[in-house]
């Protein structure tokens, strides 16, 4: 097991058992006083039959054990990529709404460049971004989970992708994420030998793809990633930073910590393989 496993081990031991004991700001009387803490956990592009408490032939047994314990959702339903069922669970609402009808990176695909096995195109054939519902980021008609709980009183951090925006005015910073570090495009490598940004001259004011491993922490695009960088153990560290300074500073603030892995999306070749 992994030095940040453990972390995780005793932070879970230590913390969750009591995530009903942060303090709120007013109770009523026969009613608790104190608000639960939330920990949201999405896996990009996993299927959920992959799970072991869904039938899947793969050992997952921490999260069979949340399922043992919890709810499960047997008519729960997600978009058929990862930035739409993103945007719907960040808001409620249908992604069309959230502007997020498509992968910004198909939108402007048309029948002249998709692929085709006979007659069946893959993409298509009607350009839509510019349209109503496909502006590629999560827009202003919607509000977003951390924004609600944040104007409620709640600490809310994230790590891991967003995919919502990729210009600063789109980080979750600016949807209600008080700390936040994010891999912002689609997809890219999972570690940090591929050049980064150099200034903020090379950073695209539209950018629809990159597999540069692009992030944002806070309101700032991050320049340099750590050298031995991994995605999913750079998230858990964040995360678990996050939370360790919420501790150190007394902060009594009930929590939305939220981790997006994309270990299931981008490009697996290590940068000492062949």
């Amino acid at each position: 097991m992994r030095a940040d496993s453990y972390e995780w081990s005793d932070f879970a031991s230590s913390g969750f058992p009591n995530m009903s004991e942060s303090k709120a700001s007013s109770g009523t009387d026969g009613v608790s006083s104190k608000r639960p803490n939330f920990l949201v956990i999405v896996a990009d592009d996993l299927g959920f039959s992959d799970l072991g408490c869904f039938g899947g032939e793969i050992r997952t047994p921490n999260l069979d054990k949340l399922a043992s314990n919890g709810l499960r959702f047997t008519d729960f339903h997600a978009a058929a990529a990862c930035s739409p069922s993103r945007a719907m669970l960040m808001t409620g609402t249908d992604h069309h709404i959230a502007g997020l009808g498509n992968l910004i990176e198909w939108t402007n695909r048309s029948d002249q460049n998709a692929p085709s096995e006979g007659e069946i195109k893959h993409w298509s054939t009607a350009p839509q971004r510019g349209m109503p519902g496909y502006e590629g980021y999560l827009n202003e008609r919607v509000v977003t989970l951390p924004e609600l709980l944040h104007d409620a009183g709640y600490l809310t951090v994230m790590a891991g992708k967003w995919h919502l925006g990729l210009v600063p005015e789109r980080f979750p910073y600016k949807r209600g994420f008080e700390r936040s570090f994010a891999h912002l495009p689609a997809c890219s490598n999972h570690y940090a030998y591929e050049p980064q940004l150099n200034g903020q001259d090379q950073i695209p004011g539209f950018m629809t793809m990159s597999f540069i491993a692009l992030h944002s922490e806070d309101g700032e695009y991050v320049k340099k990633l750590p050298t031995d960088w991994y995605s999913s153990n750079g998230y858990g560290a964040k995360m678990l930073s996050y939370l360790k300074d919420r501790k150190q500073a007394n902060d009594e603030r009930p929590f939305l910590p939220t981790s997006r892995s994309r270990l299931l999306t981008g490009h697996f070749k290590h940068p000492t393989s062949s």
